[in-house]
């Protein structure tokens, strides 16, 4: 028989945690009219804060694939927020960089983010939150070992 223990529904409850933080922001973005996605705002606030990253380093720091990488930078730069220029010390390897219109529409985004993060985390102490977050590095640390 299966028991709910907290080891058993450990797994469940993050996914589905992350999965309703998702739709949330992703409902949230809608209602406001935005024509990019919360995914797509942490790839333009990334790319505010430094300005020399090419498609690889963005997939580790987001953890994703290439192709699904190359999919959302494509999407970006269609709608002009991102540009690509090609590396000057490495061929077929492009930077990624925000465009002024992208800036404009991130720091338009941010404030929304910010709200969205204090409702997320309403009724959570700093100390609970550090507690979980330590957490979640020693689970990461015993991954890695």
């Amino acid at each position: 028989m299966y028991t709910k223990t907290p080891v058993n529904i450990f797994g469940h409850t993050l996914v589905e945690t992350g999965r309703q933080i998702k739709m949330f922001n992703l409902r949230l973005f809608a209602q406001k009219g935005l024509e990019i996605t919360p995914e797509q705002f942490l790839i333009l606030s990334i790319l505010d804060d430094d300005s020399n990253l090419h498609q690889m380093q963005l997939c580790e720091l987001l953890f994703k694939d290439r192709s699904n990488m190359a999919r959302l930078i494509g999407i970006l730069e269609k709608k002009g927020l991102i540009v690509k220029t090609p590396s000057v010390d490495k061929r077929l390897v492009n930077k990624i960089q925000i465009t002024d219109k992208g800036k404009e529409l991130k720091n338009l985004v941010f404030p929304l983010i910010k709200n969205s993060r204090k409702k997320i985390l309403n009724g959570i102490s700093d100390e609970e939150l550090k507690y979980c977050i330590n957490i979640f590095h020693k689970i990461q640390k015993n991954l890695n070992n």
